[in-house]
Protein backbone atom coordinates (compact mmCIF):
# COMPACT_ATOMS: atom_id res chain seq x y z
CA UNK A 1 0.00 0.00 0.00
CA UNK A 2 1.43 3.71 -1.04
CA UNK A 3 2.43 5.24 2.01
CA UNK A 4 0.78 8.43 0.85
CA UNK A 5 -2.77 6.74 1.73
CA UNK A 6 -3.40 7.14 5.12
CA UNK A 7 -6.40 4.50 5.40
CA UNK A 8 -8.98 3.14 3.98
CA UNK A 9 -11.17 6.00 3.98
CA UNK A 10 -8.70 7.74 2.16
CA UNK A 11 -9.01 5.72 -0.56
CA UNK A 12 -12.43 5.72 -0.99
CA UNK A 13 -12.52 9.02 -1.25
CA UNK A 14 -10.20 9.92 -3.64
CA UNK A 15 -11.18 7.06 -5.80
CA UNK A 16 -15.13 7.09 -5.52
CA UNK A 17 -16.51 8.54 -8.37
CA UNK A 18 -19.31 12.14 -8.32
CA UNK A 19 -22.14 13.65 -10.19
CA UNK A 20 -20.43 15.13 -12.43
CA UNK A 21 -18.29 12.09 -13.80
CA UNK A 22 -21.71 10.27 -14.05
CA UNK A 23 -23.39 12.84 -16.00
CA UNK A 24 -20.46 13.59 -18.30
CA UNK A 25 -20.49 9.31 -18.53
CA UNK A 26 -24.12 9.50 -19.95
CA UNK A 27 -23.43 11.63 -22.22
CA UNK A 28 -20.36 10.03 -23.31
CA UNK A 29 -22.86 7.28 -24.03
CA UNK A 30 -24.28 8.75 -27.02
CA UNK A 31 -22.57 8.76 -30.35
CA UNK A 32 -21.52 11.86 -31.77
CA UNK A 33 -22.57 13.92 -28.93
CA UNK A 34 -19.79 16.93 -27.50
CA UNK A 35 -19.34 17.42 -23.56
CA UNK A 36 -18.44 20.95 -22.42
CA UNK A 37 -17.10 20.85 -18.84
CA UNK A 38 -18.13 24.01 -17.35
CA UNK A 39 -15.90 23.73 -14.38
CA UNK A 40 -12.16 24.03 -13.05
CA UNK A 41 -9.16 21.41 -15.12
CA UNK A 42 -8.81 19.52 -11.93
CA UNK A 43 -12.54 18.12 -12.45
CA UNK A 44 -12.27 17.48 -16.12
CA UNK A 45 -8.87 15.43 -15.73
CA UNK A 46 -10.60 13.32 -12.95
CA UNK A 47 -13.80 13.17 -15.22
CA UNK A 48 -11.77 12.30 -18.30
CA UNK A 49 -9.68 9.75 -16.53
CA UNK A 50 -12.79 7.32 -15.54
CA UNK A 51 -14.45 7.65 -18.95
CA UNK A 52 -11.50 7.18 -20.77
CA UNK A 53 -11.10 3.52 -19.81
CA UNK A 54 -14.03 2.50 -22.17
CA UNK A 55 -14.55 5.64 -24.12
CA UNK A 56 -10.84 5.72 -26.16
CA UNK A 57 -12.29 8.88 -27.84
CA UNK A 58 -13.48 10.85 -24.83
CA UNK A 59 -10.27 13.30 -24.90
CA UNK A 60 -11.76 14.44 -28.24
CA UNK A 61 -15.30 14.89 -27.79
CA UNK A 62 -15.16 16.51 -24.16
CA UNK A 63 -13.46 19.94 -23.50
CA UNK A 64 -13.07 21.96 -20.40
CA UNK A 65 -13.49 25.73 -19.74
CA UNK A 66 -11.30 25.43 -17.41
CA UNK A 67 -12.41 28.33 -15.07
CA UNK A 68 -10.21 30.06 -12.36
CA UNK A 69 -10.95 32.61 -9.32
CA UNK A 70 -11.57 35.28 -11.54
CA UNK A 71 -14.71 33.28 -13.81
CA UNK A 72 -15.89 32.53 -10.05
CA UNK A 73 -16.26 36.42 -8.87
CA UNK A 74 -16.98 37.90 -12.40
CA UNK A 75 -19.01 35.15 -14.25
CA UNK A 76 -17.59 32.20 -16.88
CA UNK A 77 -19.31 33.25 -20.04
CA UNK A 78 -15.96 34.43 -21.87
CA UNK A 79 -14.89 31.45 -20.91
CA UNK A 80 -17.83 29.30 -22.23
CA UNK A 81 -17.76 31.44 -25.62
CA UNK A 82 -14.29 29.98 -26.24
CA UNK A 83 -14.82 26.71 -25.31
CA UNK A 84 -18.02 26.87 -27.58
CA UNK A 85 -15.99 28.20 -30.49
CA UNK A 86 -14.93 24.52 -32.24
CA UNK A 87 -18.84 23.84 -32.43
CA UNK A 88 -20.05 26.35 -34.08
CA UNK A 89 -18.89 25.90 -37.38
CA UNK A 90 -19.28 22.19 -36.75
CA UNK A 91 -21.79 21.28 -34.98
CA UNK A 92 -22.03 18.03 -33.13
CA UNK A 93 -25.01 15.79 -32.96
CA UNK A 94 -25.63 17.31 -29.33
CA UNK A 95 -23.68 19.35 -27.18
CA UNK A 96 -23.70 18.98 -23.91
CA UNK A 97 -22.68 21.76 -21.15
CA UNK A 98 -22.22 20.35 -17.66
CA UNK A 99 -21.48 22.95 -14.81
CA UNK A 100 -19.75 21.50 -11.96
CA UNK A 101 -20.00 23.13 -8.47
CA UNK A 102 -18.07 25.94 -8.65
CA UNK A 103 -19.60 26.88 -11.97
CA UNK A 104 -23.07 26.27 -10.78
CA UNK A 105 -22.60 29.46 -7.60
CA UNK A 106 -22.07 31.63 -10.49
CA UNK A 107 -25.26 30.93 -12.13
CA UNK A 108 -24.69 31.49 -15.75
CA UNK A 109 -27.67 31.00 -17.90
CA UNK A 110 -25.44 28.27 -20.22
CA UNK A 111 -27.65 27.15 -22.48
CA UNK A 112 -28.51 30.79 -23.31
CA UNK A 113 -24.74 31.76 -23.73
CA UNK A 114 -24.40 28.96 -25.99
CA UNK A 115 -27.62 29.60 -28.38
CA UNK A 116 -26.23 33.38 -28.52
CA UNK A 117 -22.49 32.03 -29.69
CA UNK A 118 -24.02 30.23 -32.43
CA UNK A 119 -24.24 27.29 -31.71
CA UNK A 120 -26.66 25.47 -33.42
CA UNK A 121 -27.09 22.08 -32.63
CA UNK A 122 -29.46 20.83 -29.96
CA UNK A 123 -28.08 21.76 -26.44
CA UNK A 124 -28.69 20.40 -23.03
CA UNK A 125 -27.05 21.80 -20.43
CA UNK A 126 -27.28 20.86 -16.75
CA UNK A 127 -25.76 21.51 -13.01
CA UNK A 128 -23.90 18.40 -11.79
CA UNK A 129 -21.53 19.69 -9.40
CA UNK A 130 -19.09 16.50 -7.43
CA UNK A 131 -20.63 18.01 -4.45
CA UNK A 132 -24.81 17.47 -5.73
CA UNK A 133 -24.91 13.68 -5.08
CA UNK A 134 -22.75 10.21 -6.71
CA UNK A 135 -22.48 8.92 -10.10
CA UNK A 136 -25.89 7.60 -10.27
CA UNK A 137 -26.92 10.95 -8.86
CA UNK A 138 -25.34 12.42 -12.70
CA UNK A 139 -26.17 9.83 -15.02
CA UNK A 140 -29.56 9.67 -14.26
CA UNK A 141 -30.15 14.31 -13.99
CA UNK A 142 -28.41 13.81 -17.46
CA UNK A 143 -30.66 11.26 -19.17
CA UNK A 144 -33.76 12.78 -18.08
CA UNK A 145 -32.52 16.16 -19.31
CA UNK A 146 -31.17 14.74 -22.42
CA UNK A 147 -35.22 13.25 -22.82
CA UNK A 148 -36.56 16.74 -22.09
CA UNK A 149 -34.49 18.15 -25.19
CA UNK A 150 -34.32 15.25 -27.87
CA UNK A 151 -37.42 12.94 -26.64
CA UNK A 152 -40.83 13.18 -28.98
CA UNK A 153 -43.74 10.75 -28.36
CA UNK A 154 -45.43 10.33 -31.72
CA UNK A 155 -43.84 7.56 -32.72
CA UNK A 156 -46.05 4.23 -32.79
CA UNK A 157 -44.70 1.13 -31.03
CA UNK A 158 -43.24 -1.80 -32.91
CA UNK A 159 -44.67 -5.02 -32.15
CA UNK A 160 -42.58 -6.74 -29.13
CA UNK A 161 -40.09 -3.92 -28.93
CA UNK A 162 -38.09 -3.29 -26.23
CA UNK A 163 -35.67 -0.91 -24.44
CA UNK A 164 -33.11 -1.39 -22.06
CA UNK A 165 -32.89 1.59 -19.85
CA UNK A 166 -29.86 2.02 -17.50
CA UNK A 167 -26.99 0.71 -18.65
CA UNK A 168 -23.19 2.63 -19.24
CA UNK A 169 -20.01 1.35 -20.39
CA UNK A 170 -18.97 3.69 -17.47
CA UNK A 171 -19.79 0.64 -14.90
CA UNK A 172 -17.47 -2.07 -15.47
CA UNK A 173 -18.04 -4.58 -18.13
CA UNK A 174 -21.57 -2.58 -18.75
CA UNK A 175 -20.56 -2.86 -22.44
CA UNK A 176 -20.61 -6.65 -22.39
CA UNK A 177 -23.55 -6.85 -19.78
CA UNK A 178 -25.73 -5.06 -22.56
CA UNK A 179 -24.76 -6.92 -25.37
CA UNK A 180 -25.45 -10.31 -23.42
CA UNK A 181 -28.93 -8.46 -22.61
CA UNK A 182 -29.65 -7.87 -26.38
CA UNK A 183 -28.45 -11.17 -27.34
CA UNK A 184 -31.24 -12.78 -24.72
CA UNK A 185 -33.94 -10.57 -25.66
CA UNK A 186 -33.28 -11.24 -29.68
CA UNK A 187 -33.40 -14.87 -28.38
CA UNK A 188 -36.88 -14.59 -27.57
CA UNK A 189 -38.00 -12.71 -30.37
CA UNK A 190 -38.00 -9.30 -28.68
CA UNK A 191 -36.78 -6.05 -31.12
CA UNK A 192 -34.57 -3.94 -29.68
CA UNK A 193 -34.58 -0.53 -29.98
CA UNK A 194 -32.42 1.13 -27.91
CA UNK A 195 -29.74 0.62 -25.39
CA UNK A 196 -30.28 4.01 -23.45
CA UNK A 197 -27.46 4.88 -22.29
CA UNK A 198 -24.89 2.73 -23.83
CA UNK A 199 -23.27 2.88 -27.70
CA UNK A 200 -26.44 4.75 -29.24
CA UNK A 201 -26.97 8.00 -30.89
CA UNK A 202 -28.68 11.18 -30.09
CA UNK A 203 -31.04 10.61 -33.10
CA UNK A 204 -32.07 7.08 -31.86
CA UNK A 205 -33.68 9.02 -28.75
CA UNK A 206 -36.62 9.21 -30.60
CA UNK A 207 -36.62 5.38 -30.98
CA UNK A 208 -37.27 5.22 -27.35
CA UNK A 209 -40.96 5.94 -27.64
CA UNK A 210 -41.07 2.75 -30.77
CA UNK A 211 -41.06 -0.12 -28.28
CA UNK A 212 -43.90 -1.41 -26.09
CA UNK A 213 -42.06 -2.23 -22.79
CA UNK A 214 -38.86 -0.61 -21.01
CA UNK A 215 -36.77 -2.66 -19.42
CA UNK A 216 -35.10 -1.09 -16.21
CA UNK A 217 -31.76 -2.94 -15.81
CA UNK A 218 -29.89 -0.62 -13.38
CA UNK A 219 -33.19 1.09 -11.56
CA UNK A 220 -30.37 3.42 -9.86
CA UNK A 221 -29.21 5.01 -13.50
CA UNK A 222 -32.50 4.39 -15.18
CA UNK A 223 -35.78 4.08 -13.24
CA UNK A 224 -36.15 8.25 -13.32
CA UNK A 225 -35.58 7.64 -17.11
CA UNK A 226 -37.82 5.52 -17.89
CA UNK A 227 -40.73 6.87 -15.57
CA UNK A 228 -40.32 9.72 -18.07
CA UNK A 229 -41.02 8.04 -20.77
CA UNK A 230 -44.00 6.48 -19.47
CA UNK A 231 -45.34 9.60 -18.53
CA UNK A 232 -44.27 10.97 -21.47
CA UNK A 233 -45.45 8.40 -23.81
CA UNK A 234 -47.62 5.97 -22.02
CA UNK A 235 -44.87 3.61 -22.70
CA UNK A 236 -44.90 0.92 -19.25
CA UNK A 237 -41.93 -0.07 -17.57
CA UNK A 238 -40.16 -2.74 -15.23
CA UNK A 239 -37.12 -3.22 -13.04
CA UNK A 240 -36.37 -7.02 -12.01
CA UNK A 241 -33.31 -7.57 -10.50
CA UNK A 242 -30.25 -7.89 -12.93
CA UNK A 243 -29.63 -10.97 -14.34
CA UNK A 244 -26.59 -12.78 -12.60
CA UNK A 245 -26.37 -16.39 -12.36
CA UNK A 246 -28.21 -19.20 -14.39
CA UNK A 247 -31.40 -18.73 -12.22
CA UNK A 248 -30.99 -15.17 -12.15
CA UNK A 249 -30.96 -15.01 -16.23
CA UNK A 250 -34.85 -17.12 -16.02
CA UNK A 251 -35.93 -15.07 -13.38
CA UNK A 252 -35.29 -11.44 -15.28
CA UNK A 253 -36.52 -13.42 -18.92
CA UNK A 254 -39.81 -14.17 -16.80
CA UNK A 255 -40.37 -10.98 -15.31
CA UNK A 256 -39.82 -9.80 -18.94
CA UNK A 257 -42.32 -12.22 -20.23
CA UNK A 258 -44.95 -11.45 -17.96
CA UNK A 259 -45.07 -8.24 -18.83
CA UNK A 260 -44.58 -8.26 -22.68
CA UNK A 261 -45.54 -12.19 -23.97
CA UNK A 262 -42.43 -12.87 -26.70
CA UNK A 263 -42.25 -14.31 -29.97
CA UNK A 264 -40.09 -17.20 -29.07
CA UNK A 265 -40.08 -17.23 -25.59
CA UNK A 266 -39.42 -21.70 -25.32
CA UNK A 267 -36.30 -20.76 -27.65
CA UNK A 268 -34.48 -18.69 -24.70
CA UNK A 269 -36.19 -21.20 -21.86
CA UNK A 270 -34.57 -24.14 -23.89
CA UNK A 271 -30.91 -22.06 -23.92
CA UNK A 272 -31.15 -21.79 -20.37
CA UNK A 273 -32.56 -25.47 -19.52
CA UNK A 274 -29.59 -26.85 -21.58
CA UNK A 275 -26.67 -24.61 -20.06
CA UNK A 276 -27.96 -25.56 -16.46
CA UNK A 277 -27.67 -29.67 -17.54
CA UNK A 278 -24.00 -29.11 -19.12
CA UNK A 279 -22.96 -26.66 -16.52
CA UNK A 280 -24.27 -29.12 -13.73
CA UNK A 281 -22.54 -31.88 -15.35
CA UNK A 282 -19.24 -29.95 -15.36
CA UNK A 283 -19.61 -27.91 -11.55
CA UNK A 284 -20.87 -31.25 -9.84
CA UNK A 285 -17.71 -33.48 -11.36
CA UNK A 286 -15.09 -30.64 -10.00
CA UNK A 287 -17.08 -30.80 -6.53
CA UNK A 288 -15.96 -34.89 -6.58
CA UNK A 289 -12.56 -33.90 -6.68
CA UNK A 290 -12.50 -30.33 -4.63
CA UNK A 291 -15.33 -30.17 -2.87
CA UNK A 292 -18.19 -27.40 -2.38
CA UNK A 293 -17.46 -24.03 -3.32
CA UNK A 294 -17.43 -22.33 0.26
CA UNK A 295 -15.96 -18.75 1.35
CA UNK A 296 -16.35 -18.29 5.09
CA UNK A 297 -17.12 -14.45 4.72
CA UNK A 298 -18.25 -12.36 1.29
CA UNK A 299 -18.01 -8.85 1.03
CA UNK A 300 -19.31 -6.98 -2.10
CA UNK A 301 -19.11 -3.65 -2.48
CA UNK A 302 -20.15 -2.25 -6.32
CA UNK A 303 -23.29 -0.02 -7.17
CA UNK A 304 -26.52 -0.86 -5.97
CA UNK A 305 -28.14 -3.06 -8.47
CA UNK A 306 -25.23 -5.07 -9.30
CA UNK A 307 -24.15 -5.84 -5.78
CA UNK A 308 -27.81 -6.70 -4.52
CA UNK A 309 -27.99 -9.00 -7.94
CA UNK A 310 -24.36 -10.23 -7.18
CA UNK A 311 -25.27 -11.08 -3.78
CA UNK A 312 -28.17 -13.21 -4.45
CA UNK A 313 -26.41 -15.09 -7.19
CA UNK A 314 -23.38 -15.81 -4.62
CA UNK A 315 -25.93 -17.50 -2.24
CA UNK A 316 -28.41 -18.64 -3.98
CA UNK A 317 -26.46 -20.65 -6.75
CA UNK A 318 -22.46 -19.82 -7.25
CA UNK A 319 -21.49 -20.74 -3.46
CA UNK A 320 -21.86 -21.97 0.04
CA UNK A 321 -21.15 -18.39 2.05
CA UNK A 322 -21.14 -18.35 5.51
CA UNK A 323 -21.32 -14.74 6.12
CA UNK A 324 -22.64 -12.77 3.47
CA UNK A 325 -21.78 -8.85 3.70
CA UNK A 326 -22.81 -6.49 0.82
CA UNK A 327 -22.02 -2.28 0.96
CA UNK A 328 -24.55 -0.73 -0.52
CA UNK A 329 -27.88 0.95 -0.71
CA UNK A 330 -30.94 -1.00 0.25
CA UNK A 331 -32.42 -1.79 -3.18
CA UNK A 332 -35.74 -3.90 -1.43
CA UNK A 333 -36.82 -5.01 1.53
CA UNK A 334 -36.55 -8.87 0.06
CA UNK A 335 -33.24 -8.64 -1.21
CA UNK A 336 -32.04 -7.08 2.28
CA UNK A 337 -32.94 -11.24 3.64
CA UNK A 338 -30.49 -13.02 1.50
CA UNK A 339 -27.24 -10.90 3.10
CA UNK A 340 -26.36 -11.82 6.84
CA UNK A 341 -25.01 -8.10 7.51
CA UNK A 342 -25.70 -4.57 5.06
CA UNK A 343 -23.28 -2.09 5.55
CA UNK A 344 -23.83 1.60 3.90
CA UNK A 345 -21.80 2.64 1.23
CA UNK A 346 -19.59 5.07 3.31
CA UNK A 347 -19.13 2.37 6.14
CA UNK A 348 -15.60 2.13 5.38
CA UNK A 349 -14.78 1.36 9.01
CA UNK A 350 -17.10 -2.09 8.93
CA UNK A 351 -15.67 -2.57 5.48
CA UNK A 352 -12.54 -2.96 6.75
CA UNK A 353 -12.80 -4.64 9.58
CA UNK A 354 -14.35 -7.65 7.86
CA UNK A 355 -11.35 -7.46 5.03
CA UNK A 356 -8.58 -7.50 8.48
CA UNK A 357 -10.47 -10.64 9.64
CA UNK A 358 -11.18 -12.21 6.04
CA UNK A 359 -10.31 -15.98 6.32
CA UNK A 360 -11.28 -17.93 2.85
CA UNK A 361 -13.00 -15.13 2.13
CA UNK A 362 -14.33 -13.99 -1.25
CA UNK A 363 -14.28 -9.70 -2.02
CA UNK A 364 -16.50 -8.59 -5.02
CA UNK A 365 -15.59 -4.95 -5.24
CA UNK A 366 -13.12 -2.67 -6.75
CA UNK A 367 -9.60 -1.97 -6.18
CA UNK A 368 -10.54 0.86 -3.35
CA UNK A 369 -11.05 -2.49 -1.10
CA UNK A 370 -8.99 -5.11 -2.77
CA UNK A 371 -5.63 -2.35 -1.54
CA UNK A 372 -6.39 -3.86 2.03
CA UNK A 373 -6.92 -7.13 0.53
CA UNK A 374 -4.61 -10.50 1.56
CA UNK A 375 -4.48 -12.18 -1.36
CA UNK A 376 -3.37 -15.32 0.62
CA UNK A 377 -6.83 -15.25 2.81
CA UNK A 378 -9.35 -14.04 -0.03
CA UNK A 379 -9.69 -14.47 -3.28
CA UNK A 380 -10.84 -10.57 -5.24
CA UNK A 381 -13.00 -10.74 -8.15
CA UNK A 382 -12.95 -6.87 -9.24
CA UNK A 383 -17.09 -6.03 -10.34
CA UNK A 384 -16.68 -1.97 -10.08
CA UNK A 385 -14.53 0.84 -11.16
CA UNK A 386 -12.18 1.81 -10.39
CA UNK A 387 -10.11 -1.28 -10.86
CA UNK A 388 -5.72 -1.07 -11.12
CA UNK A 389 -4.80 -4.40 -10.70
CA UNK A 390 -6.53 -6.37 -13.22
CA UNK A 391 -6.17 -6.20 -17.07
CA UNK A 392 -9.78 -6.74 -18.91
CA UNK A 393 -9.69 -7.08 -22.93
CA UNK A 394 -12.04 -9.75 -23.12
CA UNK A 395 -16.01 -9.80 -24.06
CA UNK A 396 -17.07 -11.86 -21.60
CA UNK A 397 -20.04 -10.09 -19.31
CA UNK A 398 -21.08 -10.46 -15.80
CA UNK A 399 -24.98 -10.85 -16.70
CA UNK A 400 -26.70 -13.22 -18.18
CA UNK A 401 -25.98 -17.00 -18.97
CA UNK A 402 -22.22 -16.29 -20.79
CA UNK A 403 -21.56 -14.41 -17.63
CA UNK A 404 -23.00 -17.13 -15.02
CA UNK A 405 -20.38 -19.07 -16.56
CA UNK A 406 -17.32 -16.68 -16.56
CA UNK A 407 -18.05 -15.84 -13.00
CA UNK A 408 -18.38 -19.43 -11.91
CA UNK A 409 -15.11 -20.07 -14.12
CA UNK A 410 -13.25 -17.21 -11.91
CA UNK A 411 -14.85 -18.64 -7.90
CA UNK A 412 -13.96 -22.29 -9.16
CA UNK A 413 -10.18 -21.70 -10.40
CA UNK A 414 -9.27 -18.92 -8.37
CA UNK A 415 -10.53 -21.16 -5.65
CA UNK A 416 -8.81 -24.46 -6.59
CA UNK A 417 -5.55 -22.38 -7.47
CA UNK A 418 -5.29 -20.96 -3.90
CA UNK A 419 -6.04 -24.31 -2.11
CA UNK A 420 -3.25 -25.43 -4.44
CA UNK A 421 -0.57 -22.91 -3.67
CA UNK A 422 -1.71 -23.50 0.73
CA UNK A 423 -0.98 -27.75 0.14
CA UNK A 424 2.55 -26.62 -1.33
CA UNK A 425 3.29 -24.08 1.47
Amino acid sequence: MDEGILSFDDMSVWMESCALTGAAAFFAGLRGCAVVVNGPLWCYLFTQRHIEQTQSDISHRMKCTQLDNDAIVFGAEEYLREALQAHIEHPPALLAVISGSSASLIGDDVGAIARAAGVTCPVVAIDSGGLTGSFADGWRHASCAALAVLLRETAAPARHGVNLIGMTASYYNGENDARELVRLLMGAGYAVRCVFGCDMSPEDIDALAQAELNIVVHDELGLAAAKYIEQRCGTPCIAPLPPYGRAGTRRWLEAVFAALPPAHGETAMAEIEEAERRDFLRINDLKNTWGELRFDTALIRAPRSAAWGLAEALRTEWADVRHLAVAAQVRDAAAVQIVDERLTETDTVRAQELLAAMEHGLLMASSSESVLADPCRMLYLPVAYPVVDRLWLSDQPFMGLRGARHIEDALWNGSILRREISVRA
